[in-house]
């Protein structure tokens, strides 16, 4: 299909950045890419998700409780075990609850902390969920082998680590 963004950026991104020495056009175009294709994959996966009432973070959520196990997930872990935006734990917290999909209550070992668990209606309506969820996902991936999902999985996990590094030698240097 046409696409007017690829097409926006591709060019504009050639033209100016040429103007700087450290403009390096594969090290732009790669992040370029990788931003949008994460656009344009949230938002499909979005769009079904909000048919039953859910944001992918809170998709995402229910999965982390769905495997937490009867014990739940604290809610401090939850920050940063979310994929998509941490962005106001509480009030997606909150949301799903209203929804009895989660519910909150004290930590048997020390009650200070908040811990998060999947109700029976969470549960089913993730397991409700889970197998077309799966089958979007493997649309989504079809015109790749699984020796390329496996390549591009593995370069996308070393550029991760890259930027993780380097986020973490900042914060050293402060």
């Amino acid at each position: 299909p046409d696409d007017k963004r690829e097409r926006y950026y591709h060019d504009r991104v050639r033209q100016r950045g040429q103007r700087y020495v450290e403009f390096h056009l594969p090290s732009v175009e790669v992040l370029l890419n990788l931003v949008y294709t994460y656009d344009v994959t949230a938002s499909r996966l979005a769009r079904r998700l909000t048919e039953q009432g859910l944001s992918l973070s809170g998709f995402n959520l229910l999965m982390i409780l769905s495997r937490s196990g009867s014990q739940g997930c604290p809610l401090h872990e939850i920050g940063e075990l979310l994929l998509v935006s941490r962005a106001n734990i509480t009030g997606l917290m909150d949301s799903l609850e209203r929804k009895r999909l989660v519910e909150r209550i004290a930590d048997e070992r020390d009650r200070r902390v908040r811990v998060a668990l999947l109700t029976q209606k969470g549960s089913a309506l993730l397991e409700s969920l889970l197998p077309s969820h799966y089958s979007e996902v493997r649309t989504i991936c079809s015109h790749l082998s699984d020796a390329e999902k496996n390549r591009l999985g593995a370069l996308l996990a070393k550029l991760r680590r890259s930027v993780q590094m380097r986020a973490s030698q900042g914060r050293n240097d402060r």
